[in-house]
């Protein structure tokens, strides 16, 4: 008996799955290739948010699954200039939908896209209004991979840029939906990836092996388990961004460890002008999408604190023990390296530290430091802000007004045992022009002998009368 009338189940099952192959082969065949062409920029559009156009050809591939790759593919809106571009993209396509004539895809791959978003003066983005297809069921889910991408952001206005290198997504099951008339065009993306950034550059501030999963729901953005290096430290966080409300809400949790001062930029510190490890945390919120909204509505608190640290170029407590000097000495230059952080050295021009590094006029030991500041609305206090060497204590008191880049008032001050300030020098004006005052010690220590004040400013004793306490905080007196 023939086989085929022995298994005539198996045998019209063969057939109908080739039959099945066929029609799917023809059906993709017959697709023009500038159809095809039209569904993955379509497509690429769709996922993105962005205008796309292929100038590059169009090839097929049926196996393992029929897919359509595209080559030179340009972004964005065509009357607006080019706004980016990657080499190539796949658009896998499902076998049901080509048997029924449609292209509907399962997996976009995008090979190396590089995208360049840029605002201008006028807060206009040159990608012109983000969409979704809205055809009552926004864009189909498909996964999302994103090779080797890379970012560039600038903002005219404020003249910031930020650059982000290596971009690795894995985003399956992604899709976008409509957004509502009233909402937020980014409210209706729907996700779930595990992202991998190689290196993000934002002004000085350079992070290196950035990791964090992402979710995208009703409007939320939350990214988790966040694993990065900062200055040889390595950091953790997680942050939130609420685009239900308006304008949008975020939230950001880091915490570094092991920070090296010796890897700072030298926008911050000089070449060589320090050493040791610094932790740093950061809570922050605020509202809005542009810088300047953002830091008007900043609130939360920033702490850096650190041990055994060294400033070369200038022996502290020599240059405070020497009377004749201390009148012309800067404690604000001196101090702003390491009491403020970033936000004291922007608002201080603390690389006028420059001037003390790499002479050969000693070094000073930070045996404590903590720079913990709250922020309201946009203006951050100094809470605790005092270092500790192995004779004096300084210790500073400011308000910063960080989106009008004004120091609305600071000083820095030379403390004793019971933190009544012995020597004091105020600095005001703006964060690009500020002006320090002369330094002046209090009446009361005029007639010291010179052997006394070297013994250290800190560990002389005012009386009651004479005390106006300066700093109560953490940083203890050696």
């Amino acid at each position: 008996m023939p086989s085929t009338a022995r298994f005539p189940l198996r045998f019209l099952l063969l057939v109908a799955a080739l039959v099945v192959v066929l029609a799917g082969i023809a059906s993709l065949l017959l697709w023009p290739a500038e159809r095809l062409e039209e569904r993955v920029a379509d497509v690429i559009e769709a996922q993105l948010g962005v205008p796309a156009s292929i100038e590059g050809d169009a090839s097929l591939r049926l196996l393992p699954r029929p897919a359509v790759q595209v080559r030179d593919v340009r972004l964005g809106p065509e009357t607006e200039g080019e706004a980016g571009e990657l080499e190539a993209a796949w658009l896998s396509l499902r076998w049901l939908s080509l048997l029924r004539g449609r292209l509907e895809p399962g997996m976009l791959v995008l090979d190396a896209p590089v995208l360049r978003l840029e605002r201008d003066a006028q807060g206009v983005l040159n990608l012109g209004p983000w969409t979704a297809e809205d055809n009552g069921r926004g864009s189909p889910a498909l996964d999302l991979r994103i090779r080797d991408g890379e970012l560039h952001w600038r903002d005219h206005g404020t003249q910031r840029t930020a650059t982000v290198h290596g971009l690795e997504v894995d985003a399956p099951a992604t899709r976008w939906q409509a957004a509502a008339d009233d909402a937020h065009p980014l409210a209706g993306l729907a996700l779930a990836a595990e992202v991998s950034i190689a290196r993000v550059e934002d002004g000085a501030l350079t992070l290196t092996d950035v990791s964090f999963g992402l979710t995208a729901r009703d409007g939320v953005f939350r990214t988790t388990d966040w694993e990065m290096n900062l200055y040889e430290g390595h950091g953790t966080g997680e942050g939130e961004a609420d685009f239900t409300e308006q304008p949008p809400h975020w939230e950001l949790d880091v915490a570094f460890d092991d920070l090296e001062l010796e890897s700072f930029p030298e926008e911050w510190l000089p070449p060589g002008a320090a050493s040791g490890r610094a932790a740093l945390t950061a809570t922050l919120t605020s509202r809005g999408e542009d810088v300047q909204t953002l830091l008007h509505h900043l609130d939360g608190e920033v702490v850096l604190s650190g041990n055994d640290l060294v400033i070369r170029g200038v022996d502290l407590d020599e240059e405070l023990a020497a009377y004749e000097r201390t009148q012309r000495f800067t404690l604000v230059d001196a101090a702003a390296v390491v009491l403020g952080g970033p936000v004291w050295l922007a608002a201080t021009r603390g690389t006028e530290f420059a001037r003390y590094a790499g002479r050969d006029n000693g070094e000073t030991e930070i045996v404590q430091l903590l720079s913990a500041w709250e922020i309201e609305q946009g203006v951050a206090h100094a809470r605790d802000v005092a270092l500790a060497t192995p004779r004096n204590r300084l210790a500073a008191q400011a308000s910063l007004d960080l989106p009008e880049r004004r120091i609305r008032e600071a000083e820095v001050a030379v403390v004793d045992a019971e933190g009544c300030a012995v020597m004091r020098q105020e600095v005001h004006g703006t964060f690009d022009d500020p002006q320090i005052e002369e330094p002046h010690l209090v009446e009361a220590l005029l007639g010291a002998p010179l052997d006394l004040l070297r013994r250290g400013l800190a560990a002389l004793s005012l009386d009651p009368e004479d005390c106006e306490v300066f700093y109560d905080g953490a940083v203890a007196a050696q």
